[in-house]
C-alpha cells in the first residue's frame, strides 16, 4: 500500500466519501478487542492474569493501584454514527482505575498479539475518560508497541487527559480542533517492521510528582489494535443515505449492498488525508448475530458488491472486510467497512385493510392500511395509491367495487388484503363539453337529481334549473351540485371553450339623415375580424371594411335597416343591425300654439325636428314665473298638465337650449298659447 501523506485541512464529519449515506461503524478488531462485554450485574470480570500490573476489585470505586470493571455512566460506545456514539447504544462494562505518585510507570495493561502482516500500519488506540477533571492529578499515560524480545516499535503520549496538554483524538476517521469528545480515544498509528508479526502492546502510567493526596482517576474501554489502509464504504441502493437495509426471505427480494474503496483515510487525531490504495484488492462480506461483537464470513460473498438471498426471517449486522488478495485470509490484516443492520423479513401478519364504507358521492371516500412499510393499492376505473391513507374525494358510483392492497414491509415481503366501497348518491349525468363562439348560447344539461345548482352563476339564464342557457364571455369551467332523494350529493362539470376571445359585430353610423346630409356608415367590430358584408337596404352590397359613402332617397321618417356581417380568425360569424331613418326637415322649431284637447292633432308642445341636437333643455313656465315643465329628451312632450292637473289656458313662456351638428351652443325663448 502506499503510504505519503496530503494535508487537507480541517475536517469534522467526514465529506469525504461519495454520498451522503450516515457513517455507522463499531470499534472491532481480530487482533486486539478488549471492550469489556456486558452483563447484568454491575461489576464486571476481570482482565485476564498477566494483563495489569493494577489489582483487581469487585468495589465500583477502585482505590489508588486496583481497577474494577463497572457498568455505570456512559462507556466508550459500541455503535457509531459518525464521531458519536448512538443514544440508543447500550451501556457495557469498562474498566475503571486510579493512582498516584506512588504507582510510576505501571502497566496498566498489556497484551501479547501475533499472527500480524508484517510491513502494515496499525493503530493502537482506547477510549479513556477523566473522571476528576480539574484536580490535582491528571491521568498521564505512554502506549508502547515492542517486539517480544522488548525492542521498542514506536510509543505515543496521552498529555495530561482532561488537563494540559491533552493529546486526545476524536473516533478514527474524524477531526474536531475545537470540540472536545465526549469520550477522548488516545494512541497511534505505527509501521509493522518486516518480518515482524508479533507484539507486545502496552498502556503504561507515567511518573509524576504530584502529591500522594492527588490521585487520577479514569475510566477505560475499547482498547483496539486495528489495521490502517483506505477507507472502506459501503451503501444501499434501496435506502441511500441511511444505514438499515432490508430483505424478503421469499427470496424474491435481494439485499444489494455496494462496497467501495476511497483513495485513503482520515489520520488518527490530526486533519491529515493519507493517501492510500491497495495492489490487488480482495473482499470478503461477513455478518454478525450479536450486534457486532463477533464476525462470521458469508460463504460465496467476496466480490465488492453483494446481492444476497435470505431464506429465513432475521436481523442482523453486515460489513465488508478488503486487503490485500495475498492477506484475505487473515482477518488480522484487514480493513473493515461501515455497518449495516440488515432485516430479512417474513410475510406481514398483523396488517389491515379498511374503509368508511358507504361513502356518498360528495363526500371522501377513504382506506386505512397499516402493517406495513409501504402500500401499493388499486380499485375501479384504473384506482391507484401508494400512500397509507387512500381516499377519493367526491367519489362517483363507478367507484363502487372491490379495492385491493399490497401490504409491503421493509424487506419487500408483500401481504394482501381487501375490502369492497360502497358509493350512494345521484346517478348523475351532465351534458358533453362543447366549443362555441364569442356571444353564442347553448343549453347546459345534467340529470340524475331532484334539486341542481349551477356555477358560475355569471352568464346563466338560470343556476337553479337542470338546463340553464349559457352564454359564457371567457372559456368557463361549469360545475353542476345534484342532490338526490337520499340526501347525497353528486358533482359534475362541462366545459365550454371559447373557440375566440372576443367578437362583437357594430355599426357606427347616424340614426337620422337630413336633407344633403352625407351618409357614411364604419365598422366598429371588435374582435380579429377577416372578413365582413353589408347590407345598406337602398341596394347596395359591400365586402369592404369601410363601405364609403351611401344615398338614400329623402323620404320623411323612413327607416332603412342597415346590416353588417362580420367574420373572424376562428370562422365564427355574427351579424348586426343598425335602424336609421331620413327626414325631410332637420329645422328646430317650437309651435306658437297648442291644444292639448286629446283630437289628435297639436295635443303636445316640444321642439319639433330636434333630430341631431344634443344637450338639450327645454321649460315652460307660467305667467307667475313657475316652472310647469322641464325635459333634456326633445321626444319627450308637454301635455298641458302639471302635477296630474290641466293648467289654465293662456300664454306660457318656454326656454330652449342644445348644441347643433356644428358643436354650437345654441339659445331660444319664446311665448306659447295654451287653447281650451
Amino acid at each position: 500500500m502506499i503510504k505519503n501523506a496530503l494535508l487537507s485541512g480541517f475536517i469534522f464529519l467526514s465529506s469525504l466519501y461519495t454520498n451522503a449515506q450516515i457513517v455507522v461503524t463499531i470499534p472491532w478488531s481480530s487482533s486486539l478487542n478488549v471492550h469489556f462485554g456486558n452483563g447484568p450485574e454491575n461489576v464486571g470480570p476481570p482482565l485476564s492474569v498477566g494483563f495489569s500490573d493494577f489489582t483487581y476489585t469487585t468495589s465500583p470505586e477502585a482505590g489508588n493501584g486496583f481497577y474494577s470493571v463497572i457498568k455505570t455512566g456512559t462507556d466508550a460506545g459500541h455503535i457509531f454514527q459518525g464521531s458519536y456514539p448512538l443514544d440508543s447504544d447500550p451501556v457495557g462494562y469498562k474498566m475503571i482505575t486510579a493512582y498516584n505518585s506512588l504507582f510510576p510507570s505501571k502497566i496498566l495493561f498489556g497484551d501479547t498479539v501475533r499472527g500480524l502482516c508484517s510491513n502494515t500500519k496499525f493503530l493502537f488506540w482506547a477510549g479513556i475518560k477523566n473522571l476528576t477533571p480539574g484536580s490535582c492529578l491528571a491521568p498521564n499515560l505512554t502506549f508502547s508497541v515492542e517486539t517480544l524480545s522488548g525492542q521498542i516499535i514506536d510509543t505515543f503520549q496521552t498529555g495530561n487527559i482532561g488537563g494540559a496538554p491533552d493529546g486526545y483524538a476524536w473516533y478514527y476517521g474524524y477531526y474536531n480542533a475545537v470540540l472536545y469528545p465526549p469520550v477522548p480515544f488516545y494512541g497511534g498509528i505505527f509501521q509493522l517492521p518486516a518480518g515482524v508479526s508479533d507484539i507486545v502492546v502496552k498502556i503504561i502510567t507515567n511518573p509524576t510528582s504530584a502529591s500522594v493526596q492527588c490521585t487520577a482517576l479514569m475510566t477505560i474501554d475499547n482498547i483496539l489494535l486495528t489495521p490502517v489502509g483506505p477507507d472502506i464504504r459501503i451503501n444501499s441502493p434501496r435506502h441511500p443515505g441511511g444505514w438499515i437495509a432490508a430483505s424478503c426471505f421469499e427470496g424474491n427480494v435481494p439485499l444489494v449492498l455496494n462496497g467501495q474503496i476511497e483513495p485513503g483515510y482520515l489520520d488518527f487525531g490530526t486533519p491529515d488525508y493519507v493517501q492510500d490504495a491497495y495492489t490487488d484488492p480482495a473482499f470478503q462480506w461477513q455478518q454478525s448475530l450479536d450486534e457486532g461483537y463477533t464476525w462470521t464470513d458469508i460463504p460465496g460473498e467476496t466480490n465488492i458488491n453483494m446481492a444476497h438471498n435470505f431464506s429465513i426471517p432475521d436481523t442482523f449486522w453486515v460489513r465488508l472486510r478488503v486487503s490485500e488478495s495475498g492477506d484475505i485470509g487473515n482477518t488480522h490484516c484487514s480493513n473493515v467497512s461501515n455497518i449495516f443492520k440488515v432485516q430479512v423479513d417474513g410475510l406481514p401478519t398483523d396488517f389491515s385493510l379498511s374503509s368508511n364504507s358507504p361513502v356518498c358521492t360528495d363526500g371522501d371516500m377513504k382506506l386505512e392500511l397499516s402493517g406495513g412499510a409501504s402500500y401499493n393499492t388499486y380499485g375501479p376505473n384504473g384506482f391507484y395509491d401508494s400512500s397509507p391513507f387512500p381516499h377519493i374525494y367526491r367519489p362517483a358510483l363507478k367507484d363502487s367495487g372491490w379495492y385491493y392492497s399490497e401490504i409491503i414491509s421493509f424487506g419487500g415481503c408483500k401481504g394482501k388484503d381487501s375490502t369492497y366501497v360502497k358509493i350512494i348518491g345521484p346517478d348523475l349525468k351532465v351534458s358533453p363539453g362543447k366549443s362555441i363562439c364569442y356571444s353564442d348560447t347553448l343549453h347546459l344539461s345534467a340529470e340524475g337529481g331532484l334539486q341542481y345548482k349551477w356555477t358560475p352563476v355569471a352568464g346563466l339564464s338560470d343556476p337553479n334549473i337542470p338546463n340553464p342557457v349559457a352564454r359564457p364571455l371567457q372559456t368557463t369551467l361549469y360545475e353542476v351540485k345534484v342532490t338526490d332523494n337520499s340526501g347525497c350529493t353528486a358533482y359534475g362539470n362541462v366545459k365550454i371553450t371559447l373557440r375566440n376571445a372576443l367578437l362583437n359585430a357594430a355599426v357606427a353610423g347616424p340614426d337620422v339623415a337630413c336633407p344633403s346630409d352625407i351618409i357614411e356608415f364604419r365598422d366598429s367590430s371588435q374582435g380579429e375580424i377577416v372578413s365582413w358584408k353589408w347590407d345598406f337596404s337602398n341596394g347596395a352590397i359591400s365586402n369592404q371594411n369601410n363601405p364609403g359613402i351611401q344615398n338614400y332617397p329623402v323620404t320623411n321618417g323612413k327607416s332603412f335597416p342597415v346590416k353588417l356581417t362580420v367574420t373572424d380568425t376562428a370562422g365564427c360569424v355574427q351579424s348586426v343591425v343598425k335602424q336609421f331613418k331620413t327626414v325631410n326637415n332637420c329645422y328646430i322649431a317650437v309651435p306658437s300654439a297648442f291644444t292639448p284637447n286629446g283630437d289628435g292633432l297639436n295635443d303636445f308642445l316640444y321642439p319639433v325636428n330636434a333630430y341631431k341636437a344634443t344637450d338639450l333643455t327645454f321649460k315652460v313656465f307660467n305667467r307667475s314665473g313657475n316652472l310647469v315643465f322641464t325635459t333634456n329628451d326633445w321626444n319627450r312632450k308637454w301635455d298641458g298638465t302639471f302635477a296630474g292637473e290641466p293648467q289654465d289656458a293662456g300664454t306660457y313662456v318656454w326656454l330652449l337650449s342644445y348644441t347643433d351638428a356644428t358643436n354650437i351652443k345654441v339659445f331660444y325663448k319664446g311665448t306659447v298659447v295654451l287653447l281650451r
